[in-house]
């Protein structure tokens, strides 16, 4: 307790010294300009310094404890683990125009099959994909690089999810907050800067994927990029750096927004 107290002290004296000097160097003008005696000057700057200084560390005090109080009741884990089941976006290693360009559907239907607490066979998940693309080719005209926005719209018109939200420009640690509500979450990114050994290199400009969980500075996903993606992690400040949402133009992809599709409770 008697080193808290003078740990405060100490607080107190240094905004004292700094309010000081302010106070002396504003006041200078006006001590040439006034009849008032210089002591009377320095015993009032003296009971201003005490005052505010006692105010400023006291407001320090209170804005640090609220801090502290916030990050205990935020009180992130250590990991996370979500089971969600997993399919690649070319469940039979049928890599033709269609399956290239599946991301976006393999990630809806790892979430459907999560949420329907369903198990996902590469025969139904082959059954899936196909149905999901020749729905939005119907409903939309096309299936190819779908942004955040229209995977929520697809999940919805064609599954009935109807509690997902896109949420952009976020900090990395809401990644880890997110997971952390035992919920998955589905991401663009620019697949290149994934840096995912295990793609077709040099790996594709688009790409969507699942977030199941992380450990420390690890992200777990499952990547449908690949058959190897099931649980595959990536350091968050890699995967955080390549999250980019689809700008209208592969090439432009790196100026796509951050965003990422997340399960409203």
């Amino acid at each position: 307790m008697q080193s808290h107290n003078s740990n405060l002290r100490i607080i107190k004296i240094v905004f004292a010294i700094i309010i000081l000097a302010g106070l002396v160097l504003a006041g200078r003008y006006f001590l040439l300009k006034s009849d008032k005696p210089t002591e009377t000057y320095i015993e009032e700057a003296r009971d201003t310094v005490e005052d505010t200084g006692e105010k400023a560390a006291d407001e320090i005090i209170r804005a640090s404890k609220k801090e502290f109080l916030n990050e205990q009741q935020e009180k992130i884990p250590d990991k996370i683990q979500i089971d969600v089941p997993f399919t690649s976006q070319a469940p039979f290693a049928v890599w033709d125009e269609r399956h290239q360009e599946a991301c976006e559907e393999a990630s809806i239907i790892m979430l459907k099959y999560y949420l329907d607490k369903k198990p996902l066979t590469p025969e139904i998940a082959e059954q899936e994909i196909q149905k999901a693309i020749n729905f939005q080719i119907r409903k939309y005209g096309d299936y190819r690089d779908t942004d955040a926005q229209r995977t929520v719209e697809v999940a919805e018109d064609l599954y009935g999810i109807d509690n997902l939200k896109v949420v952009y420009d976020f900090p990395k640690v809401d990644l880890k907050r997110e997971l952390a509500k035992k919920n998955p979450i589905i991401v663009p990114a620019a697949g290149r800067e994934l840096g995912n050994p295990y793609y077709t290199q040099p790996g594709p400009l688009y790409h969507m994927l699942v977030l199941t969980g992380y450990s420390g500075d690890q992200i777990i996903t499952n990547d449908p990029g690949t058959r190897r993606g099931e649980n595959y992690r990536y350091d968050i400040d890699v995967l955080y750096g390549a999250i980019h949402d689809f700008p209208g133009d592969k090439d432009r992809i790196k100026e796509g927004r951050r965003a990422m599709i997340i399960i409203v409770d």
